[in-house]
């Protein structure tokens, strides 16, 4: 699959960080990219469309990155999917807390091209998707 037909699901409850990754990630040639304001939305995109990979913030309401990852871990169809988390935390107990619950990767703020690229391209390459 080429990066143009990978979809990939935005998550951040800061339209301004949703947009921003958007285009960091068509600067990296992934044109499909979904947004979603926060969790239960996303979860809602899930079941409706066909997405590939899903970056996700960590705070977010009424359901965050965390309980979003978990819900998707606890699923059959969903068990499998790339998740990135970007998020502000950084402390070693919430990467902890983050590793545990399954996430793939995790893309610490402020972004940069760099991070955004490097950091989903090995993931699909990993999970075989591109």
């Amino acid at each position: 699959m080429r990066p143009e037909e990978v979809s990939i699901l935005v998550v951040d409850e800061v339209q301004a960080v949703r947009v921003q990754i958007k285009e960091l990630l068509h600067e990296c040639g992934f044109s499909n990219v979904k947004l979603a304001q926060h969790g239960a939305m996303a979860l809602t995109m899930l079941e409706e469309q066909n997405i590939h990979l899903v970056l996700a913030d960590w705070q977010m309401s009424p359901v965050d990155g965390i309980e979003l990852l978990k819900h998707l871990r606890n699923s059959e169809k969903f068990k499998s999917m790339p998740y990135i988390l970007v998020t502000g935390e950084t402390t070693k107990e919430k990467v902890v807390e983050a590793i545990r619950s399954g996430i793939d990767d995790y893309i610490v703020k402020p972004l940069t091209p760099d991070h955004i690229r490097t950091k989903v391209f090995a993931l699909l390459l990993k999970k075989q998707v591109i």
